[in-house]
């Protein structure tokens, strides 16, 4: 080993896969690492059962020379847990997902890959025989091999596609943030099981009330009827729904929610929306969900992280932490580590201080600057008042421009929102307007832009590949892609920068317990020892301010920050 690294010199990248005896990096274990040079050298297969990989560590902690895996995350963890750290992380998935622009591509695994581009043929059914205990045949050790020389081949494509379609910069964005969330699944957030099976019971104790106010408000005189009295109608089917709203009043072609909010002063669809909110909570959180979710070996849970989803978002699974209830309630069972406290800070009206920096309006970028109500300062704008004039409805209205306009809202969805005249919307959306003339422009020319070219971009360069036969989703797209995908950027852009930050506080090293624990689209949550909590929170917020300057520019970054025990606040 030590004189095939003492030959490699100093390549610009390499390749690195593992083989592991498991999905698991708490409870299986790393048997092989492969390194690749390229088809002029053999591949190196390290045997970690009779070879220490330590012995990789000036290579994989060579700042000059690029690791190349293929779905890195999983390695990461896993040589984490073996003790080792990776310096400069490249991940051909992501590259693809980025040169794909974002749409739902098929083919993003390795044998695929290496099909297309390389005419390579990968046993990718070998890859469970390597559990504790197999032994190594030489056609596992050639199969290993080979995933590391086809991870090579496919970058070394990659790479140069990266930099014609632009894309360097974003990539380079977008593998600073993949150890970060690695790390981020690997410490995991702990979790009090046994509050959240209270407040699951305590929820479902006020299920059957709750549907018996929808039957009695569902209730007719022509309601059908049995021998025994009136037949319940069955609430999980929608045609049932639709029916019975039909009989009290309210025709409806559907029974979203969106649909049901726009009639939600009914008393039948009311208690409808009351019955399906905690209904959801049930189904979705309830049962064995707690016991799912918590690692027998750490007590904690540790999310599948998808670093890149549509737009670029970072989203998980297993479970999704994104879709947990915002009530404080909930989010307080997500707790930090022993004499650990967490430090929850978000960008606050993200998306809208994009907006106001990517169309240049100085009327938008004056209301920020102003550090007042943004949606009370807005609405004294477009109506022509005085801020402390500005009427509760008059601020409502303000606010569903500022956020809807961007996803492409038009007259009768404003109008439904405010409850509004078609006309009166339609008037109100134009003295928004004129009143930042240049976020309309923006808007018309980030939709008249794509539609020529298919595609939009986020000032960095994230590509968002549009739907060629759908008007309306290419209308919303067009709009809200650019904006969306650039609010992404920036939060993996804090990733890195808070990173960089308690790394210089707390040491490099892999199984760090101080360190983030969970990013939910602008929020980034921080565990660190509660001596320090206060101190390091300022320097979080420092970290994220330095992030949003990289798109926002002279548009002032908001951030609120809370230090607690928990996510959200105890209750």
């Amino acid at each position: 080993m030590r004189s095939w690294l003492a030959a490699l010199g100093r390549p610009a990248f390499v390749a690195v896969d593992t083989e592991t005896s498991g999905w698991d990096p708490w409870r299986d274990h790393l048997r092989l690492v492969q390194v690749s040079a390229g088809p002029h050298r053999p591949v190196l297969v390290v045997d970690t059962g009779r070879v220490d990989p330590a012995v990789l560590d000036p290579l994989l902690l060579d700042s000059t020379v690029a690791k190349v895996f293929h779905h890195a995350a999983f390695d990461l963890r896993f040589l984490a847990r073996a003790g080792r750290r990776v310096v400069r992380v490249a991940d051909t998935m992501l590259a693809q997902q980025l040169l794909d622009g974002g749409e739902a591509a098929a083919g993003l695994g390795l044998a695929d890959m290496a099909a297309f581009r390389l005419g390579m043929t990968l046993r990718k059914d070998l890859r469970t025989e390597f559990v504790d205990g197999t032994e190594l045949s030489q056609e596992l050790i050639d199969y290993a091999a080979a995933d590391a020389a086809a991870t090579w081949g496919v970058f070394d494509q990659q790479r140069h596609e990266l930099v014609g379609h632009r894309l360097g910069p974003i990539a380079r964005l977008e593998f600073a943030a993949l150890p970060v969330l690695a790390d981020l699944a690997l410490r995991g957030i702990g979790f009090d099981a046994s509050r959240w099976q209270r407040l699951v019971a305590e929820v479902e104790r006020q299920l059957p009330g709750l549907e018996r106010a929808v039957q009695r408000a569902l209730l007719t005189d022509d309601s059908p009827r049995n021998l025994f009295g009136p037949e319940p109608v069955n609430l999980e089917a929608p045609e049932q729904v639709r029916d019975a709203l039909e009989r009290v009043g309210v025709v409806l072609e559907s029974t979203r929610e969106d649909r049901l909010r726009d009639h939600a002063e009914h008393p039948a669809v009311a208690a409808l929306l009351a019955y399906r909110q905690v209904s959801k909570l049930t189904s979705n959180w309830g049962g064995d969900w707690a016991r799912r979710v918590t690692h027998p070996a750490t007590g904690r849970i540790h999310a599948d992280w998808r670093q890149i989803v549509g737009t670029g978002r970072i989203a998980c699974r297993d479970p999704n932490l994104t879709q947990i209830p915002k009530q404080a309630g909930w989010r307080a069972c997500f707790t930090a580590a022993t004499d650990h406290t967490l430090i929850v800070a978000d960008y606050s009206q993200q998306e809208l201080r994009i907006l106001a920096a990517v169309s240049g309006d100085p009327a938008l970028a004056e209301v920020f600057r102003g550090r007042g109500d943004l949606h009370r300062a807005t609405a004294a704008l477009v109506f022509g008042v005085a801020e402390d004039e500005v009427r509760p409805e008059q601020r409502d209205a303000a606010k569903a421009l500022n956020f809807g306009l961007m996803y492409g809202m038009g007259a009768a969805s404003f109008a439904r929102s405010t409850g509004m005249s078609h006309d009166q919307a339609a008037a109100t959306i134009e003295r928004y307007f004129a009143t930042f003339p240049q976020v309309e422009r923006w808007l018309t020319g980030a939709e008249a832009a794509g539609r020529r070219a298919g595609q939009v971009r986020t000032a960095l360069g994230r590509i968002r590949v549009l739907p060629r036969d759908d008007t309306v989703s290419v209308a919303l797209l067009a709009r809200n892609a650019p904006i969306q995908g650039a609010g992404a950027d920036m939060t993996k852009l804090a990733l890195a920068a808070v990173e960089r930050r308690l790394a210089a506080r707390y040491g490099p090293g892999p199984g760090r317990t101080p360190g983030l624990v969970l990013t939910v689209h602008d929020e980034l949550v921080v565990q660190v020892p509660t001596v320090d909590a206060d101190e390091v929170a300022g320097e979080v917020v420092g970290a994220m301010r330095e992030a949003a300057a990289e798109l926002l520019g002279p548009v002032p970054a908001a951030i609120d920050v809370a230090v607690r025990p928990c996510w959200g606040a105890a209750t």
